[in-house]
């Protein structure tokens, strides 16, 4: 049995494209919507395989934590970067192309990352998997993220600089139990 489960997120975002000739090279920020679709092949005896809840909790509070209200920069986008730590603004850089390597924060390359910073969320999910991730940068304007959009080399440029900080947050955030009849009361 196959199934999907979506979780719809909204952050704010600000970004530029480098070398862009029009009006995207300028900085401006975006509402941005993710919808992260799961792909599950079992369910639990509670009804699902992993709770809505759980997605929210881990999944949408790491994009959360590392992008909502942030500046999404470009590696070689020095200025901005030294500008974001000056004033201690959030900001987060890409990593597809490796460390300190050209890598515009577009819709097409944000959607990519954010689609591997999930999968290793969930990893420890034997029946879930990462389908696909819709990221709208304006209510008309999206891009869907599978599996096969992925490079490997980009896939091994973002293991390399970002796999232990995001296993570490997942562990850190450990796995909730939603059946009361697992959850063991504590001794009183």
């Amino acid at each position: 049995m196959k199934q999907y489960i979506t979780r719809i997120l909204e952050i704010d975002i600000g970004h530029r494209v480098l070398h862009e000739r029009m009006k995207c090279f300028s900085l401006h920020g975006h509402r941005v919507k993710i919808e992260l679709t799961f792909l599950f092949t079992d369910q639990a005896d509670i009804g699902y395989c992993i709770d809505f809840k759980e997605i929210k909790r881990v999944g949408s509070q790491w994009i959360a934590d590392k992008m909502d209200h942030g500046f999404i920069a470009n590696p070689q986008d020095i200025p901005i970067i030294k500008a974001c730590q000056e004033t201690g603004s959030k900001y987060y850089v890409m990593s597809l192309n490796g460390e300190n390597q050209y890598c515009n924060p577009t819709a097409e390359n944000v959607s990519r990352e954010l689609f591997m910073a999930i999968e290793l969320l969930f990893a420890h999910y034997p029946n879930l998997r990462m389908h696909h991730l819709r990221y709208y940068e304006t209510h008309n304007c999206w891009v869907d993220t599978y599996q096969d959009s992925l490079h490997p080399e980009e896939r091994a440029h973002f293991h390399a600089y970002r796999f232990q900080e995001i296993t570490q947050y997942a562990a850190a955030m450990g796995m909730m139990e939603y059946d009361t009849r697992k959850v063991i009361p504590p001794v009183v």
